[in-house]
């Protein structure tokens, strides 16, 4: 979800600002008179910290596929997601 903040909101909290962004990795948008002026986006390849709710969720996918049924015959995985299994 990208967060709108008024210029004189972004200048009082700018330290929060690029923490959250830099933290979270999702834009910032700082308007001008109510217009969107410029947007505060994470440099792209600078890996983030995971949520406490994304390392559950990786482990609750991860314990599922460990559970999953992996017989040896051949399948075909497109027309598996065409048949709308997964």
């Amino acid at each position: 979800m990208t967060t709108r903040l008024s210029l004189s909101e972004a200048k009082s909290h700018l330290s929060e600002v690029v923490r959250d962004v830099r933290t979270q990795g999702q834009e910032t948008i700082i308007t001008v008179d109510g217009e969107p002026a410029v947007r505060v986006v994470p440099i792209a390849g600078v890996p983030r910290v995971l949520t406490d709710a994304e390392v559950v969720t990786v482990r609750v996918l991860l314990g599922s596929i460990e559970r999953m049924d992996r017989s040896k015959t051949k399948f075909d995985a497109v027309a598996l997601v065409r048949e709308g299994r997964r």
